[in-house]
């Protein structure tokens, strides 16, 4: 097994706190019901399953597995009825952090992002990724590679402070963030260029806040400090990047597999911008990963701010978008 360093610091905060009291969202499969047991034995969750009696039962059943002290919540057989629930646990303050089990994605996310659940902050709904690579000198965080596909200027705006909070929940009291794009210049042929250079100007204006943003940035200039000098970029940020921001679903999801696949790094995240964290997995992901993702969402859920909660409120002209999870 690879060796994590930076993620191995992560877990040794998480095993001074008390266990992340968290709903497993219909968790009717193997993989959900292990991962609720295994943190529960790790000491980073206090699961709840949040599903159908009889068909969790029967899952343990055929998987072996013993639930016996875990508290479950019953519901009707039908995922999105289980993730209402669950919403309604995470308000009332019963859990603070909601789990994806065997449902789809969507169904968890249109639980949480209607307006009746009340769990939504002033910020749109964002996700970072935690990424530790092999022989890389220190981590990265990286948004949004899994939920907003094509974001706006404002949208970009709640992607970048949500996980500057997020970084602060991670213990990085001032990230260095780079907007990242294709090249470092502003071109009307790359709009996100402009949007990066704006990016840049709310943080020095003080519209985001509590990190140090600069942008468009490359990729190779944000995290080699050799390769923004052969570049010719002069800035804190490059070559040093706690954060790297993504101009859109596609490119994030890009780079993300490509150090995955590459490097074989750990890469595991989180939903900010509602009152609890909320974890997603993929199809096939890793048990590595699924822990790694509630290490995440127990600190996270141990700093407010992180969650996207924070008081200044949203611009007039920047609607909430409809929430899709990319497959």
């Amino acid at each position: 097994m690879a060796v994590r360093p930076h993620f191995q610091r992560l877990v040794d905060r998480v095993r001074n706190l008390a266990p992340l009291p968290a709903a497993v969202v219909y968790p009717c499969d193997s993989d959900s019901l292990q991962i609720a047991l295994s943190g529960q034995f790790a000491g980073y969750l206090a699961p709840v399953l949040v599903g159908p009696e009889a068909r969790i039962t029967d899952a343990a059943a055929q998987a072996g597995l013993d639930l016996s002290r875990i508290e479950r919540v019953d519901t009707p057989d039908e995922p999105f009825a289980a993730a209402q629930r669950a919403a309604e646990l995470a308000k009332n303050g019963d859990v603070r952090a909601l789990i994806k089990g065997s449902l789809y994605p969507d169904d968890l996310m249109r639980a949480v992002a209607t307006p009746e659940s009340g769990l939504r902050g002033e910020r749109r709904l964002t996700h970072a990724f935690f990424v530790d690579v092999p022989g890389f000198a220190r981590p990265f965080i990286l948004s949004d590679a899994l939920l907003n596909i094509a974001p706006t200027l404002a949208a970009k705006r709640d992607i970048v402070q949500n996980a500057i909070d997020f970084a602060h929940a991670l213990g990085i009291a001032t990230p260095l963030v780079a907007v990242l794009s294709a090249v470092e210049g502003v071109t009307p042929a790359l709009p996100s260029t402009a949007d990066a250079a704006a990016l840049a100007k709310m943080a020095l204006q003080g519209i985001i806040t509590g990190g140090v943003v600069d942008g468009p940035l490359t990729a190779d200039s944000a995290l080699s400090a050799s390769a923004a000098r052969a570049n010719g970029v002069e800035s804190k940020v490059a070559g040093a990047a706690d954060v790297l921001i993504a101009p859109g679903l596609e490119a994030g999801a890009l780079l993300l597999r490509a150090v995955s696949g590459m490097f074989g790094a750990l890469a595991a995240g989180v939903t900010l911008g509602a009152k609890v964290p909320v974890v997603l997995f993929g199809r096939g992901e890793s048990m590595e990963v699924r822990m790694a993702a509630c290490v995440l969402a127990s600190l996270v859920a141990q700093a407010p701010q992180a969650a996207g909660v924070a008081s200044e409120a949203r611009p007039e002209s920047a609607p909430r978008p409809t929430v899709r999870v990319a497959a």
